[in-house]
């Protein structure tokens, strides 16, 4: 599994090696073998194919667990499956994942903007305020403001949450009213664009689905972001769209990494909590989630080929059921209805099982929300934040967990971190609260 994220790693930061001052020396910088003048749409491919790899690795095993959609059954899944997590554990993840990704989004970004190339530029701020914010709902403050200045500075100072997520709107914001525009460019995204094939309304049909997502995450603090959630989800995915970075399954660096991790290591179990509820309840997606002979990965995410979804229509759905909920039950339930049946539009294929589960403005519940929500969502990192936010579904900890029953509430700072960055928070415990995680 390593070997296969390294050589992503690797692929990406060659791809940028050029354009980052301080980040190889001059000898590596000219090597021939290496791209000399790297330009937006080289860059590009790399980003997205790299966060699709990590979302769908590191960044989905650690909440997968926490959240019982997957079980440590040997090896470091062992202490994950106890919330033992170290300082160590995380350190990948951090450095050759997000920050890795998000330094190279920075070049793109001012790359894009030196050539006039704009709709380049607001492709780069969409990617970077999905690695941003995910890495920061991961962990809480973290560096940004001072990031990605290489040799610059090595010692980053750690950004508030609240600041960050201003950060995120101000990015998404940018890059919405760009998307608009003509940027007289006469280059354009196009077959270099992995995720949406050059779309620019779909890019900013992604943007405003993340704004709605971030304003939800914000929402306990200030109830006045379920409606500022609402208009942006209105103006964000429609029926079918998803963000899916798809993997071609013919190499080790192009297989999903699930099927990687699974292939590789195997110690990862799929069986508990959420295919006991999925089973009770006759619901058809345990199929594919779960191999049932032997409690493996399902086919759907456990292929070499299973895409990755960095969001979809039904998550934004979903995100519209629950800040409907608050003033309006009659539009929750439809919401609702409307993101069960696109979920299993994109998953099983029929939507029959739709009306089993179907709700009114009578009898909805935010329970009903989220606990479908849980199921539609399975792996990606979302559920352990809408968890932190509403509690729900219910879920119990481990019999042998290092948080006398409680589930983590966020990451602790990578070991890297502690050691040589002196404005590193200090680690306390993984019951360390995030920002919008109020009580």
């Amino acid at each position: 599994m390593k070997r296969s994220y390294l050589l992503l790693f690797v692929l990406t930061v060659l791809s940028v090696s050029s354009c980052k001052k301080g980040f190889l020396n001059d000898d590596l910088n000219k090597d021939p073998s290496q791209l000399q003048s790297p330009v937006p749409s080289s860059l590009l491919p790399g980003i997205i194919q790299s966060t699709g790899y990590l979302i769908g690795g590191d960044a989905s095993r650690f909440p997968a667990i926490f959240m019982q959609q997957a079980v440590g059954q040997a090896n470091q899944a062992i202490l994950i499956n106890r919330y033992e997590v170290s300082a160590g554990d995380v350190d990948n993840m951090w450095s050759a994942g997000f920050y890795n990704i998000m330094g190279n989004t920075d070049a793109m970004i001012k790359l894009a903007k030196q050539k006039g190339q704009g709709h380049y530029a607001a492709i780069g701020q969409i990617l970077q305020a999905y690695n941003l914010g995910m890495t920061t709902d991961l962990w809480g403050d973290v560096p940004y403001a001072e990031a990605f200045r290489g040799k610059e500075n090595m010692q980053p100072k750690y950004d508030s949450q609240q600041d960050i997520y201003t950060a995120l709107d101000q990015l998404l914001t940018e890059a919405i009213t760009s998307l608009s525009t003509a940027d007289g460019s006469p280059i354009a995204p196009g077959a270099d664009d992995i995720l949406f094939s050059g779309d620019l309304d779909l890019w900013s049909r992604f943007a405003h689905s993340m704004k709605a997502k971030f304003y939800l995450h914000l929402a306990k603090k200030d109830p006045s972001n379920y409606s500022r959630a609402l208009a942006e989800a209105a103006q964000g995915f429609k029926a079918t769209e998803n963000a899916g970075v798809n993997f071609a399954g013919t190499s080790e660096p192009a297989q999903n990494p699930w099927y990687q991790f699974n292939t590789q290591r195997g110690d990862i179990g799929f069986t508990g909590t959420m295919y006991t509820l999925l089973k009770a309840a006759g619901d058809p997606r345990l199929a594919i989630y779960q191999n049932a002979e032997d409690g493996s990965l399902g086919p759907l995410y456990g292929s070499a080929n299973s895409t990755v979804y960095l969001m979809s229509y039904d998550e934004l759905k979903f995100i519209e059921a629950e800040a409907y909920f608050q003033t309006d039950k009659a539009a929750a339930a439809s919401a609702y209805n409307t993101a069960v049946a696109a979920n299993l539009t994109r998953t099983v294929k029929n939507t029959s099982y739709a009306a089993t589960v179907a709700k009114t403005a009578a009898d909805i519940t935010l329970n009903d929300i989220m606990t479908q929500k849980y199921f539609a969502l399975f792996l990606n990192p979302e559920v352990w934040t809408d968890y932190r936010r509403t509690g729900l579904p219910t879920l119990l900890a481990p019999a042998l967990s290092s948080l006398g029953g409680a589930l983590p509430r966020s990451l602790l700072y990578p070991i890297g971190e502690q050691r040589y960055n002196p404005n590193t928070p200090k680690n306390t415990s993984m019951l360390r609260r995030v920002n919008w995680d109020v009580q």
